[in-house]
């Protein structure tokens, strides 16, 4: 008879737990819908891109002169990992001609740019830079002048 109590107890103490456990995972996944709206975040982006630049030559996103602000990178402005990498796969396939004054894309084969010299990555890049800008529309690198 104590034996039944037990399993009995056994069964009842588990059972509350699955309907306690059940209960805390729908109170915690109550509210699935975004806490922000996409007008929020596209506005909260427009203030970023008001008050920032990106620079090539630091790698970063920096403060626009006269402009106060603290804010993280938000949702919608790409980070700078992606357009370094953007910049260094254009790098990889081209090559800068100085006596053309043009880029010459390599063909089927690419360069590996960590064989390049610091002083030719720094050339190159220049060179990358005078030709394009990064265009926050299209989260890719442009020609100058072709928006």
């Amino acid at each position: 008879m104590s034996k039944n109590k037990w399993l009995r107890g056994g069964m009842v103490g588990a059972l509350a737990m699955a309907v306690v456990g059940v209960a805390q995972s729908q109170a915690a996944g109550a509210d699935v819908s975004c806490p922000r709206t996409r007008a929020e975040v596209r506005d909260e982006c427009v203030a970023f891109m008001k008050t920032h630049r990106w620079d090539e030559a630091a790698g970063d996103w920096l403060l626009k002169s006269g402009a106060k602000s603290s804010a993280k990178l938000p949702e919608g402005v790409t980070p700078r990992e992606k357009v370094k990498a953007e910049r260094d796969a254009f790098l990889r396939a081209n090559k800068w001609n100085e006596a053309g004054a043009q880029w010459e894309p390599l063909g089927a084969k690419t360069r590996d740019l960590s064989q390049l010299s610091r002083v030719e990555v720094q050339k190159e890049t220049a060179a990358f830079m005078r030709t394009h800008q990064w265009d926050e529309g299209t989260a890719a690198y442009v020609l100058k002048g072709k928006k």
